[in-house]
């Protein structure tokens, strides 16, 4: 025991010097259900039309080759003039934060509107980073944007570059968290933060964040006359670019990975042979909680606030409630 402790412990230490996965979102939510109330998603304002409800994958499923958060759980289907909502995370006070999103775009619009961006925790107003679709120069594909924030006479940066409809993208967006300064890059390599010349910047708006920091991620239905239809799905948000793409934890190469989901205070533990224990440590490695998987998953619940170690025999994983 004592070597596991140190071992996990160990773990622990490294995973703190390093940068954190602060939000980790596939909808693992029953198809059907609406968002609110899932996991920490709460709605902004008072708005109920068009609900953001959990979907299953449709066809094309989102699915991108190599990214972590590929192919797991269901989606959501994002309209306009409908509700919008907010998933807080641990505010972060200095340095960037990213995060990066699965779309796929069915239809856009001349002017263009944003579906997703960051917030200062609980703000109802001070947003950052928004992120728009709308039709490119031809009429027949998409552009992404980038808005720094509100205030002044803020106007959205554009790619350069345009993509079909029906087609799932990955889109990576970095935030000054003091300047609120925001980039947004396509498609990106996963292995290294590309330079910084191959992003698109924005840095109008004369908001900026306060000391409360970046703590939220917004989901936006736009304006019915603006605003993109799409699917979303695998939001990661982090404290660096590797943090984004990496499966966290060490594994035995000749073992089965398995899926640990966080659900607000609950862990969801899948795809782990029948009658193994899955153990729960903190972050200074004492055992929290333990069961034995049947049926292919456990759950375990009622689990505080904080980064724990998942084990499974020879397997870990790193999670943030």
């Amino acid at each position: 025991m004592k070597k596991i402790t140190l071992l996990l412990s160990f773990i622990v230490c490294v995973v703190f010097a390093q940068a954190q996965l602060l939000v980790n979102e596939n909808f693992d939510y029953a198809a059907g259900s609406g968002l609110i109330g899932q996991g920490t998603w709460a709605i902004v304002g008072t708005s109920t039309t068009n609900p953001i409800t959990v979907t299953a994958p449709g066809t094309p499923a989102l699915t991108y080759t190599s990214y972590p958060s590929s192919g797991i759980g269901n989606e959501l289907s994002i309209t306009t003039t409908g509700q919008d909502v907010t998933h807080q995370f641990t505010a972060q006070t200095s340095g960037y934060v990213y995060f990066s999103v699965l779309v796929n775009v069915s239809a856009a619009q001349a002017t263009g509107d944003y579906f997703i961006h960051l917030g200062e925790p609980a703000s109802t107003s001070a947003y950052f980073s928004r992120v728009f679709g709308k039709l490119d120069g031809t009429g027949t594909k998409v552009v992404f944007g980038i808005q720094n924030g509100s205030g002044g006479t803020p106007t959205p940066t554009y790619t350069t570059a345009a993509y079909d409809y029906n087609t799932t993208n990955l889109l990576v967006v970095k935030v000054d968290v003091v300047s609120g300064a925001s980039s947004l890059i396509v498609n990106p390599d996963m292995s290294a933060e590309p330079a910084s010349a191959n992003w698109i910047s924005n840095s109008t708006g004369t908001t900026l964040p306060t000391s409360a920091g970046l703590g939220e991620i917004n989901i936006r239905q736009g304006t019915a006359t603006n605003a993109p239809t799409l699917k979303l799905d695998g939001i990661r948000v982090a404290t660096s670019y590797t943090a984004l793409f990496t499966t966290t934890g060490t594994s035995n190469p000749s073992a089965n990975e398995f899926n640990a989901i966080v659900s607000g205070n609950n862990l969801l533990v899948k795809n782990v042979a029948n009658g193994s224990t899955v153990e729960i440590y903190s972050a200074i490695g004492s055992k929290v909680q333990s069961s034995v998987l049947e049926n292919g998953a456990v759950e375990l619940n009622n689990l505080s606030k904080g980064m724990y170690i998942v084990r499974v025999g020879k397997l870990t994983q790193k999670i943030m409630l």
